[in-house]
């Protein structure tokens, strides 16, 4: 699951300048042998500058929105396994669908870190008209997991088809689990079907595919004993009717 982090500026005096200080830091943290970097800002229109970053917050800071810091990190072992998910796409589509929640425009600026950590993650600066609750932080969580997922499955559509595969061989039908072999069809079997003898006590006998069983449509070999079990579904075969009398016209007569 994706996780999404989110804290948000206390309204105040000092709300702009820590708006701005935390677009500094996620723009110029310094990366994993602590050397000086200058990461790209970009928000839902492309990349932006720093100074238009500085012009929603004071412009945004005037109507008294808060500044909630939110951070976008995929799961990478199930998501960004290879590291390949368009992020900037992923922040778009995240920050979109928290605006559709809220009903409104979310001015908003953020930077990739891929480079001091293991863990590739957005932070996201969002001038957002009220608190989050905690409902809709959860929400935006889940959507935004399913929105990491239909990436993953765009870049690896043999994965899926893969799942499906393994998913059909655990499935069985009646023919594969019976001692035959591999399944074949039931014409294939009718013609490959031939007589042959059963070894018995003092001699032989010659069975032949004399019948098909109506409940599963499996052929059968049999002699001519009677009654018998379909060695495919347990169906009792060709068992004795019972005599009856039908009475026609003045007598009655004897029918099987």
């Amino acid at each position: 699951m994706a996780v999404v982090k989110a804290n948000y500026v206390r309204k105040g005096r000092a709300e702009r300048v820590t708006a701005k200080a935390n677009i500094r830091y996620i723009q110029e943290r310094p990366g994993r042998d602590k050397e000086k970097l200058t990461r790209p800002l970009f928000n839902n229109a492309g990349v932006i500058g720093r100074h238009e970053a500085y012009q929603f917050i004071d412009e945004e800071g005037s109507k008294g929105r808060y500044f909630y810091r939110l951070k976008l990190s995929p799961d990478p072992s199930k998501e960004d396994t290879k590291r390949d998910l368009n992020m900037q796409k992923l922040t778009r589509q995240m920050m979109q669908r928290l605006e559709k929640r809220l009903k409104t425009t979310i001015p908003w600026a953020g930077s990739l870190h891929d480079d001091h950590t293991d863990i590739r993650h957005v932070h996201i600066l969002a001038a957002i008209p009220r608190r989050l609750q905690k409902y809709e932080l959860e929400a935006l969580i889940r959507e935004t997991t399913t929105i990491c997922k239909e990436q993953r499955r765009e870049l690896e559509p043999e994965l899926e088809r893969g799942q499906w595969r393994e998913t059909s061989r655990q499935v069985k039908t009646p023919f594969q689990s019976l001692k035959f072999g591999k399944r074949r069809s039931l014409t294939t079997r009718r013609q490959t079907l031939k007589p042959r003898v059963l070894a018995g006590g003092g001699g032989s006998t010659k069975t032949h595919a004399s019948c098909t069983c109506p409940h599963c449509h499996f052929p059968q070999s049999h002699n001519n004993h009677g009654a018998h079990n379909c060695v495919s579904c347990g169906w009792t075969l060709h068992k004795k009717r019972e005599l009856s009398l039908q009475r026609k016209e003045r007598g009655w007569e004897r029918s099987l």
